[in-house]
């Protein structure tokens, strides 16, 4: 069952990426766009904790450092996104007594959000990377927190339902004979 998961998780990350650098780029305000990839990321640490937040948020920023149009050092978005991953999943550790909530998962979107982007910003700061504008800092991250929050309204159910889904399954065949 681990094996289903794991292969739901890669798939879920696949095709954020492939949609994130290909479709919604072309939605972009002031060069900033939906993060799909940190919206499994966190969908998925919400889901399952901590490890697989760590574990999937590093695995979809490596996809996002190496797949074109990258045009920075690799491992940038892995960091950033390993970091965020493991902070939704322990807010999912926090909140494990009950279901997560709407509120519980926009504010962990907002979080997650932030911390991506500054820890994106500020290795790119210690790197020297051009293109870092802190002056800027405040308004993309506004634009990329609501893009986010309603990004994750279509993408967060599905995917935690789906990842619930398997864990039930696991569940019943325990419990039949």
């Amino acid at each position: 069952m681990i094996a289903l998961r794991i292969g739901l998780a890669a798939l879920f990350l696949m095709v954020a990426v492939t949609v994130q650098t290909s479709v919604l780029s072309n939605f972009a305000v002031a060069g900033v766009t939906c993060d799909l990839v940190l919206i499994v990321v966190i969908a998925l640490a919400l889901s399952r904790g901590p490890e697989w937040g760590a574990i999937t948020g590093f695995t979809g920023g490596l996809l996002l450092d190496v797949v074109p149009p990258a045009d920075h050092t690799a491992g940038r978005w892995a960091l950033a996104l390993a970091i965020a991953g493991y902070v939704a999943g322990l807010i999912r550790r926090e909140t494990s007594a009950g279901p997560v909530g709407p509120l519980v998962v926009a504010a962990t979107v907002v979080l997650g959000a932030t911390l991506s982007l500054f820890i994106y910003s500020a290795t790119g700061s210690l790197l020297h990377d051009p293109s870092v504008d802190w002056g800027e800092f405040g308004v993309r991250l506004g634009i990329a927190a609501g893009y986010d929050v309603v990004g994750a309204i279509v993408v967060i159910p599905p995917v935690m339902w789906v990842m619930g889904r398997v864990v039930a399954a696991r569940e019943r065949r325990r419990v039949l004979p």
